[in-house]
């Protein structure tokens, strides 16, 4: 039968309004079934709860006080009382808040931020570091940071000033002692010291997952996604150096570069035999870092006037030669390493100091309070004798170490891989914002290359920045439905967190899992069932999106389908 152009029309628009019909129905199902599940979830934890005695209740609680938890904490309150008219949020961390508040970057004195590198051919259309998210320039605003040094005495107190002015609970030197679950959700989690408490959402703001892992989350310790169980990043100890400028530092510098490079300054020689072990290769490295492409004195630069990069191997040679110690990392287990150098009003902070650690001493250190061991603590004193050998008045060690990553989700709903982010990350349609910086293992990953070499992989070009896109999914395990790890311990899948690790980074993913903590809570739907795209509409601004693949692509998806286990 022959249809008039009438009747194909009709059917047409009868199939197209069917197939929209069957969507909305399908859309509108999900949703119910969403809300069901949820509903159910919630009568399971009211059991569970309801043998808790005088629990605090919350819609979120931010577990762990490291920065990125601190402002979505700050977020999350915002978004639900603009959504609901009202929140109850709780920060608890079992950080010693009476010497700050702020995680490694307070307590652990990290000064010098690392921020998002625009690469060199984006800047003259994007800036030095880029637009950063509403709520990372609202961190550096309130801490009064110009672009890298942040000053640990003034970000605590903005930040109790902020928790008084949004009525945020601040919980603090809590020792966790148990979590409660049920199905899929987290229920409550119990202290030792503080009681219990109950909420709608968690997210886990500490550097490892610790209450993730309690809750049952599996967490693969060091780099084990990568068949690489007992290898972690090296730990960091911050110090502060009271008694001379930058400039005056910059002289220090210079004049034991000039000694290193004097062949017959026959003391700096000895010292670089000792450092180095007498190894050519060792020695090398050593005599190139002394001066730039132009022969000249490679004196630390300063790209900002808060902030300097050392590139001279001279205040290391000098250290390690005096205290007769190799500079090896997993010879020594610590050196004095090239320091990146915050420029404070009255103080200079050092991240110089590096320690090794196994995955399994990462991890111990990150759930104990990150505090030094007595090695470390020798190796301290001796840092301290040398700077005041040079002529500083005083040397301030901070009360917590830096533990750059402490493992990592197994499986989360979409893990950032560091394949995924030389692609260019998580499709512009859906990204929260973009953020650039290099896979940064300082101190390297031991056994990486041998591990590599064993999987028959040979050449390596050399791994790029990448600059991606990201969303907020690869902070939800698999497990549960209502608890985020916002972190380092984020789903990486192994080298990932290089890139991923940094506050500047986690802030920015924050802002989105806050707004998605809040859609979750006020529509009643598991927080799995929220995509990038609906966070994205609820941002309230149009985040720059410049996510591009880089040429390290092939290599890096090389290596990690070659490695990763999980």
């Amino acid at each position: 039968m022959v249809k008039t152009l009438h009747q194909l029309t009709s059917t047409c628009l009868s199939g197209i309004a069917i197939a929209i019909l069957g969507i909305l129905f399908q859309g509108a199902t999900s949703r119910v079934l969403a809300q069901e599940a949820t509903t159910a979830k919630q009568d399971s934890c009211t059991d569970a709860n309801a043998l808790l005695a005088k629990a605090q209740d919350y819609d979120v609680i931010v577990f762990g006080d490291e920065v990125p938890g601190v402002m979505t904490a700050i977020k999350v309150k915002r978004e639900l009382e603009r959504r609901a008219g009202k929140a109850k949020v709780a920060l608890i961390t079992e950080g010693d808040t009476a010497k700050g508040i702020g995680g490694h970057l307070v307590r652990g004195g990290l000064a010098y931020l690392d921020r998002n590198q625009v690469p060199r051919d984006m800047r003259d259309e994007l800036g030095f570091f880029g637009a950063s998210s509403q709520l990372y320039q609202e961190f550096l605003d309130l801490t009064g940071t110009d672009a890298i040094a942040l000053d640990r005495f003034r970000a605590t107190q903005a930040f109790e000033n902020v928790f008084l002015r949004e009525n945020i609970d601040l919980i603090g030197n809590v020792k966790l002692q148990s979590v409660a679950t049920a199905n899929k959700s987290v229920c409550s989690l119990t202290t030792v010291n503080n009681g219990s408490f109950i909420a709608k959402q968690f997210v886990d703001a500490t550097q490892g997952g610790k209450l993730a892992e309690i809750s049952g989350v599996e967490i693969t310790k060091g780099f084990a996604q990568l068949g690489l169980p007992d290898s972690s990043l090296s730990v960091g100890w911050v110090f502060e150096v009271y008694g001379s400028d930058i400039e005056q530092l910059k002289q220090i510098e210079l004049a034991l570069i000039n000694r290193f490079l004097d062949k017959g300054d026959r003391q700096s020689q000895d010292w670089l035999a000792t450092a180095t072990g007498n190894n050519p290769e060792e020695l090398a490295e050593f005599e190139n870092s002394f001066t730039d492409s132009y022969d000249r004195p490679a004196i630390m630069y300063q790209a900002t006037p808060d902030s300097a990069d050392v590139r001279a191997l001279a205040f290391s040679g000098a250290y390690h030669g005096k205290t007769n110690t190799l500079f090896d990392l997993r010879k020594t287990s610590g050196i004095l390493d090239r320091a990146n150098i915050a420029v404070l009003d009255n103080r200079l902070s050092l991240n110089a100091l590096l320690f090794d650690v196994t995955a399994t001493q990462a991890r111990e250190l990150s759930n104990n309070g990150a505090q030094p061991t007595p090695m470390m603590a020798e190796m301290a004193q001796e840092v301290t004798a040398f700077f005041l050998g040079l002529g500083m008045q005083r040397i301030e060690f901070m009360d917590e170490l830096y533990i750059r990553t402490a493992g990592q989700i197994a499986e989360s709903l979409d893990d950032l891989t560091a394949t995924k982010m030389t692609d260019g990350g998580v499709p512009a349609e859906e990204a929260l914002g973009t953020f650039s910086y290099h896979l940064d293992a300082r101190g390297g990953i031991d056994g990486f290359w041998e591990r590599v070499a064993e999987k028959g992989i040979h050449e390596i070009r050399g791994f790029l920045m990448p600059t991606f896109n990201y969303g907020f999914r690869h902070t939800l395990p698999v497990e549960y439905e209502n608890l985020s790890v916002l972190s380092p311990a984020s789903g990486f899948g192994g080298l990932g967190t290089t890139a991923g690790r940094i506050v500047e980074f986690n802030v920015s993913v924050g802002e989105g899992l806050a707004i998605a903590n809040a859609i979750s809570i006020t529509q009643e739907r598991s927080l799995h069932s929220i995509t990038n795209q609906e966070v994205k509409q609820n941002l309230g601004y149009t985040p720059k999106i410049y996510g591009k693949p880089t040429s390290s692509w092939f290599d890096i998806f090389t290596v990690e389908k070659a490695l990763r286990k999980f």
